[in-house]
């Protein structure tokens, strides 16, 4: 919470690019600076009269904890997607024994498919950052499953990844959900050794991210949400804050482009923080996703200080600590992602630098994401007044768009086509 709050970007101008210092943040909490450091840099804290005097002292939105401040309730929830409605997920994680009840209920909230609310959000992204992970219990009951089923869920979920590559989430998210359910099943009622059950957990949570992101390219974000709250439980279960990490800001992504990009800040920001010690490769993963919700809350500034921030990690290098659904993040995939950023920010020639020399050469195969990037190349022609490479492009766009089930890139071409009107142009 200390970090989170020194380096709200809205403190920037009054306080400078590093936002407020530790010292002053101690002077307000009546702390040195070296406790506010060992705070930052330290295990959670866990003293809620502790959090609530901060939260007070520094006069933090009640809608923005996840506990109650004294004789003050939080405000009822507004949706990140969807009508108002009870998530459906427990927002309180388990820091005790994950035993047969904690699957049973994570394998029914696999089974729903309720709207999620952004205080359940925020309630369960906070209790990650300061609630330690579960001793998974052996299971005794049920059918006994070993090594080798296990490495076979583990597998499929990867093949499962990488048809994503290839195949819109309109077609390939029926396939995901079934797959999630069944290996949620086999948690619930299998019996497996502590080592394979946090294997188990980690899969469901993969499963789940794997399952918001295509049920979201399939146009349904409210569920999407929900599977992804519901991995960050099994993430946090298995004592895999890079996986939890991933979720949310995942999660973060989807609410930048359909939902509150202040909100999106806040999610990316809670996910780089609780993963300071995943991999490097990882750690600009989430990055991008912060880079990209600063560029469309309209922080320009700290979405480009983020774009070098990913740079400086990605250029670490791979290592063996990466995990494996990272694999997809390459040197092409950071420089689009810039690129992205500035057509966002109002950068477009730079922008076009970066996006023309990578699309030339990307695989055709990826006509999702082929398509997706090449209309924000479209929209920075238009952002220079190139109306025919603009044309062009968005004609592409569109091509590459008639090939998938997608309704990522179906909302792109509707923006893209409005935004060719404004300069009397047309597509199909």
């Amino acid at each position: 919470m200390a970090r989170a709050y020194r380096r709200y970007p809205h403190h920037a101008p009054r306080y400078g690019a590093g936002g407020i210092s530790q010292s002053l943040l101690g002077q307000w909490l009546g702390l040195t600076q070296a406790q506010v450091s060992r705070i930052e840099g330290g295990p959670p804290v866990r003293n809620i009269d502790s959090l609530a005097h901060w939260a007070q002292v520094l006069g933090i939105p009640a809608e923005l904890l996840w506990f109650d401040l004294p004789g003050r309730r939080r405000p009822g929830s507004t949706t990140v997607v969807g009508p108002l409605s009870d998530s459906g997920v427990d927002p309180d994680l388990r820091d005790g024994d994950w035993t047969g009840t904690e699957s049973r209920e994570l394998a029914g909230m696999l089974c729903e498919d309720p709207p999620v609310s952004a205080e359940s959000v925020t309630r369960l992204v906070h209790a990650w950052l300061v609630t330690e992970p579960p001793h998974v219990v052996e299971r005794a009951s049920g059918r006994r499953i070993g090594e080798n089923l296990v490495s076979t869920v583990e597998r499929r979920t990867a093949e499962l990844r990488r048809i994503d590559d290839v195949v819109a989430g309109g077609d390939l998210h029926a396939l995901v959900v079934n797959e999630l359910r069944a290996t949620a099943a086999l948690l619930r009622e299998a019996s497996y050794t502590e080592a394979l059950g946090r294997r188990l957990l980690t899969a469901v949570g993969e499963l789940a991210q794997l399952a918001g992101w295509v049920v979201g390219d399939a146009g349904r974000y409210a569920s999407a949400a929900h599977y992804y709250l519901a991995g960050v439980r099994a993430a946090h279960a298995a004592g895999d804050a890079a996986l939890a990490a991933n979720l949310i800001s995942t999660l973060s992504y989807q609410v930048s482009n359909v939902g509150s990009p202040r909100e999106a800040v806040l999610l990316a920001q809670s996910a780089d923080t609780g993963a300071r010690h995943a991999s490097p490769r990882a750690r600009a993963l989430f990055k991008e996703r912060l880079a990209w919700a600063y560029a469309k809350a309209g922080e320009r500034r700290q979405a480009e200080r983020t774009l070098v921030a990913v740079e400086t990690s990605f250029e670490r290098g791979r290592s063996d600590d990466d995990p494996e659904w990272v694999y997809w993040l390459d040197e092409d995939e950071v420089t689009i992602m810039a690129g992205r950023c500035h057509v966002v920010v109002g950068e477009a020639e730079r922008a076009v630098q970066l996006l023309t020399g990578v699309l030339d050469g990307y695989d055709e195969r990826r006509a999702r994401e082929l398509a997706l990037y090449t209309s924000w190349l479209a929209e920075a022609h238009l952002e220079l007044g190139a109306v025919d490479e603009a044309v062009a492009a968005a004609a592409r766009a569109h091509e590459l768009t008639s090939r998938t089930t997608s309704a990522r890139s179906d909302e792109r071409m509707t923006t893209l086509r409005r935004k060719l009107a404004a300069f009397g142009q047309r597509l199909p």
